[in-house]
């Protein structure tokens, strides 16, 4: 029996692999709005788009480089900056470097999705 989720081309997704795309998204939509969401729904949803980064980067870690890693890094720094920016309330100084990293990171971000995104559509332009 042939197994039709074999990984062979770089863009072959399984359906759990689309699932997880589709939660990161919108995790990071819940984490984005913030002026419409309220703090508490930030929280949570930051919470939640950490956890599915890390996951995200175990289903994909064959494919991973630095770029990426660092990229893992920035989110995790802005995490760990928006937890000590909660523990550390009276320091504004805190909160800035939060949203700087934070701005950093979706930065990153977005250009990481264009260019998956634009690998996509060149490689599907050649098929048959």
């Amino acid at each position: 029996m042939e197994n039709r989720y074999h990984m062979q081309g770089k863009d072959t997704k399984t359906p759990v692999m689309q699932v997880l795309n589709l939660l990161l998204g919108i995790s990071f939509l819940g984490t984005m709005l913030v002026p419409l969401t309220g703090i508490h729904v930030h929280k949570m949803a930051s919470a939640l788009f950490l956890l599915l980064c890390i996951i995200h980067t175990v289903v994909y870690r064959r494919r991973m480089g630095r770029k990426r890693y660092l990229m893992l890094t920035a989110v995790l720094i802005a995490f760990a900056s928006g937890i000590f920016g909660m523990i550390l309330d009276p320091y504004p100084i805190v909160l800035q470097l939060h949203k700087a990293v934070s701005i950093l990171s979706v930065c990153f971000l977005a250009i990481h999705s264009f260019l998956y995104h634009k690998s996509l559509f060149r490689s599907g332009k050649g098929r048959k």
